[in-house]
């Protein structure tokens, strides 16, 4: 989430212009893009994740199902008005071009992963003020940390954290600025939004459909990986 830089397609520049991620591209020969329905969704009826090195059947199986879920059941939320009925509330980032949603109220609720009730949504912002939802991000509860994240999707899914986010102390916290360079928050702000995380992506992104998001607030990811770009399910382009 960074100030006045869109951050959808923030992952292909750091991942292909900075070559700051590893990518699968050089192993896996059998690995594709995902097939993009007409209203630019990827198709739920034809995702394939194979050809990532590295990865189990059983991760793959879990990567796939969560990704096929996802774009099934978060379509409810396309119009952000029913988002909002439904409990999201913006926590102020629509200046960075993406706008995160969050449902604070579901985030320690016992459900993990479940594309029925996503910790939040991603809408990119047009120019016109309209949002298309791209993305679910779900959050973990406050029972995780980078160490003990369940075995998703292997290689082809990674977790992350954010260590810079200062948000005010309402019930429905809003972002108000990064944390300054010694990692605190001025008073009277704090952090959120500090456990595990990992968004799934609806619509087609350079880096696959577990991308992270790149800019000011890009995550922490667990000690000794890099940030992760798979380029062989991602699309060519930032459509």
């Amino acid at each position: 989430m960074s100030r006045g830089v869109p951050l959808y397609g923030l992952c292909a520049l750091v991942c292909i212009a900075l070559g700051a991620c590893s990518s699968s591209s050089s192993s896996a020969q059998s690995a594709r893009p995902l097939a993009v329905k007409a209203d630019g969704t990827l198709d739920p009826d034809k995702v394939d994740l194979s050809g990532a090195p590295g990865v189990t059947p059983d991760e793959q199986h879990r990567a796939e199902a969560l990704l096929r879920s996802t774009i099934v059941e978060i379509q409810r939320w396309s119009d952000v008005a029913q988002a909002k009925r439904d409990g999201f509330a913006s926590i102020g980032d629509r200046f960075t071009g993406s706008e995160h949603f969050v449902h604070w109220d579901w985030i320690n609720d016992g459900k993990v992963l479940d594309a029925t009730r996503p910790e939040s949504l991603v809408y990119k912002v047009q120019p016109d003020g309209r949002r298309i939802l791209e993305a679910a991000m779900f959050i973990l509860p406050a029972t995780y940390t980078l160490s003990n994240t369940p075995d998703l999707g292997g290689p082809l899914t990674q977790f992350h954290i954010h260590t810079v986010l200062c948000f005010d102390r309402s019930p429905v916290p809003s972002f108000h600025r990064p944390a300054r360079p010694d990692g605190s928050c001025p008073p009277p702000f704090v952090k959120r939004l500090t456990t595990p995380m990992v968004h799934v992506w609806i619509r087609p992104n350079p880096c696959g459909p577990f991308a992270a998001i790149g800019g000011f607030a890009n995550g922490t990811v667990k000690q000794g990986e890099r940030t992760a770009c798979d380029r062989d399910h991602g699309s060519p382009a930032d459509i």
